[in-house]
């Protein structure tokens, strides 16, 4: 199980050769939901879960408190559950992927 570090407002705007948290995590989605055309909006039902409100086209940036403490609700949904992508959605209070709706 991988652990992440808490993330902070300050990680949106700040620069560092070392990768901030939700760096760390939006990696591990893309790798939990097994990559290629399906990470993007995986990632997108994953942060509405976690309470990000906003277009996907919106920077992080603009809204660093917000956006940090939805990454900090998939950090802590990750370590309740089993890991898999349908049970990271449950954990958040989201629906888990229906095949037959895609």
């Amino acid at each position: 199980m991988m652990e992440f570090a808490e993330v902070k407002p300050e990680h949106f705007i700040t620069l560092s050769r070392d990768p901030h948290p939700h760096i760390l995590i939006d990696r591990y989605l893309m790798q939990l939901c097994g990559g290629g055309t399906t990470a993007p909006a995986y990632h997108k039902k994953v942060m509405a879960a976690a309470g990000w409100k906003h277009h996907s086209l919106t920077p992080f940036t603009k809204y660093p408190a917000e956006a940090s403490v939805a990454y900090n609700r998939v950090r802590d949904a990750l370590r309740a559950c089993d890991q898999t992508p349908d049970a990271l959605l449950v954990a958040l209070g989201g629906e888990a992927a229906d095949p037959m709706r895609e």
